[in-house]
């Protein structure tokens, strides 16, 4: 787990120093919009050519939980 930390905050640090914004929240979307059409991105992110390539296929579960994290910043 710690080179799994220290590429987080290596990552963290350098979103800070480009000036990324560390959560969609951050940038001004708000709650209910995003909980309103969370399940429609999820549907397209799985549906897109590109996740086939992923070398593995995730669960629609898995990209909600990405989205929220996201989001919230968890």
């Amino acid at each position: 787990m710690g080179s799994e930390m220290c590429i987080r905050d290596s990552i963290e640090e350098l979103k800070d120093k480009v000036g990324i914004k560390k959560t969609i929240k951050d940038y001004g979307v708000d709650e209910k919009d995003f909980l309103a059409t969370l399940d429609e991105m999820v549907e397209n992110a799985f549906d897109d050519q590109c996740t086939g390539a992923n070398p593995r296929y995730p669960l629609m579960s898995e990209i909600k939980a990405m989205y929220l994290k996201a989001y919230y910043g968890k």
